[in-house]
Formats: structure tokens, C-alpha cells, sequence
């Protein structure tokens, strides 16, 4: 009896985790090989401010796979007036939220745009930061002063966002791939004291921008990794020129 309870609780623990977390991963990759033809709805989001992201995401991603896998027919909105995966999804009485959370229904919508394979996702609201170190730093290669025009500060701004990926084979009903994927952006400016107030900083709208591309590489590794190169989910897009010294050395631009 004692034999079985080991048994039997590490198989009950996985239970719990899966209802915890409301979703059973899958990070093995589809394959689409003997797919015709792959359906990309946009992507949904509970939150308004990551609803036009959703949108971006979907339709890169979809542009991107449709590059390198041209044996597949792609079918996905491609603007507000072109958008035949919502226009069907409309006429079937359904939402992309429902499309999103029952995969029955996102099989419906792929048998009726006669699709092998339909991909669905949900982008969470995405994160952006902003962080000013006051701590002064010295230019590199430049004597060490008292003056103000000597000292340099920094800022850090970051932007990240989460997708989770849904595939579905439209015959079966099974899920593929389910899976979360995360993009860090981060972005890094060193000024001088006095200067502070004419640095132009990144805006929300620029970061969002740049995830909306950024994502789109990420998730197509991992839908299709031997077609595309590996993205780290963490990327550097700006660092200044100058090198910086504090009292641990160079500065780190991380």
C-alpha cells in the first residue's frame, strides 16, 4: 500500500498543477508538412491596450511563416477590410474568444475554411518599465572632475510580452502546441546631469512597435525551429556609444 501511495501522489500533483494553471503545455513543435492549409486567427487579448498587439502579432507571424513554408496555403486577416478568418467566424454566430478557448469551436471554424491546421493565441497586456539609476558614472578615456558636466547617469526602458500559441488539427481535434512565449525588449540611455531633460526616451507606442516584430520571430522558432534561426527571449535595441566607469568598474549595459 505504501508502494502505491508513492505512486499515485506525484501523479494526483500533476493533476492539481494542470488546474492550477488552467492550461496543459505542449513545446513540441507541429508539423505541418502534411498540413494543405493553416488558418492564423488574430490574436486576442482581455486587454484593450493589447488588443492592436494581438493584431500585429497575428498578421507578422502569419506573413513570416508564409515565407518560409510556401508548400502550405496560409489563410489570415490581412487588414480591416480583408479578414476572412473574422468575417467566418462572425457568420458562424462565434467570437475569437470562443475560438480561442474551446478547441470544438476552433475546429468548426477550420472545417468550414476547409483548413488542416488552425492556430489561435492570446497575448497578455504587455509590461513596459522605465527605471532611472542616479547613480554618476564617469566617461571612460576623460580625467576624473568635480564638475557636473563630467558625471554621466543612466535610464533603462523595457517593454515585454507574453503570447500563448494554440495549433489544433482540424480532423482530430487535437491540440498540437500550446504554449506560452515571452519577448524582453530593453532599451538604454546615459546622459549627462544637466542634461537630462533633453534626452528623448522611448514612447509606449515605439516599444509596443517593436514587439509586435519581436514576437513574431520568437513564436515562429518555436512553431517551426529547423526553418528559422533561435531568437533569445531577451534583446538589447539600444545602447549608447560611450563607455562608462563607476566605483565597480564599467558599466554594464544589461
Amino acid at each position: 500500500m505504501r508502494f502505491f501511495s508513492f505512486l499515485i501522489i506525484p501523479f494526483l500533483l500533476s493533476i492539481v498543477g494542470c488546474i492550477g494553471s488552467g492550461e496543459v503545455n505542449i513545446d513540441k513543435p507541429p508539423t505541418f508538412n502534411d498540413a494543405k492549409r493553416i488558418v492564423v486567427t488574430k490574436f486576442i487579448s482581455e486587454e484593450e491596450d493589447a488588443k492592436e498587439l494581438g493584431r500585429r502579432v497575428s498578421k507578422n507571424l502569419s506573413e513570416r511563416l508564409e515565407l518560409v513554408l510556401k508548400d502550405n496555403i496560409w489563410v489570415y486577416d490581412i487588414s480591416e477590410k480583408v479578414q476572412p478568418i473574422t468575417d467566418k467566424v462572425n457568420e458562424l454566430g462565434l467570437t475569437l474568444n470562443d475560438v480561442y478557448a474551446d478547441p470544438a469551436l476552433a475546429v468548426k471554424v477550420g472545417q468550414a475554411l476547409e483548413a488542416d491546421i488552425i492556430i489561435t493565441g492570446m497575448v497578455l497586456e504587455p509590461k513596459i518599465r522605465r527605471i532611472d539609476n542616479n547613480e554618476h558614472y564617469m566617461r571612460q578615456g576623460r580625467q576624473l572632475a568635480i564638475s557636473g558636466s563630467s558625471r554621466y547617469i543612466t535610464t533603462r526602458q523595457s517593454v515585454s510580452g507574453r503570447v500563448r500559441i494554440k495549433a489544433i488539427d482540424v480532423a482530430t481535434g487535437e491540440i498540437l502546441y500550446n504554449n506560452q512565449i515571452l519577448s524582453y525588449l530593453k532599451y538604454w540611455f546615459a546622459y549627462q546631469t544637466q542634461s537630462s531633460g533633453q534626452v528623448i526616451f522611448k514612447e509606449d507606442k515605439d516599444m509596443l512597435a517593436d514587439l509586435g516584430l519581436h514576437l513574431p520571430l520568437r513564436i515562429s522558432y518555436e512553431l517551426y525551429p529547423t526553418g528559422f534561426k533561435k531568437v533569445p527571449e531577451e534583446k538589447i535595441l539600444l545602447t549608447p556609444e560611450i563607455v562608462l566607469i563607476g566605483t565597480g568598474g564599467i558599466f554594464k549595459y544589461d
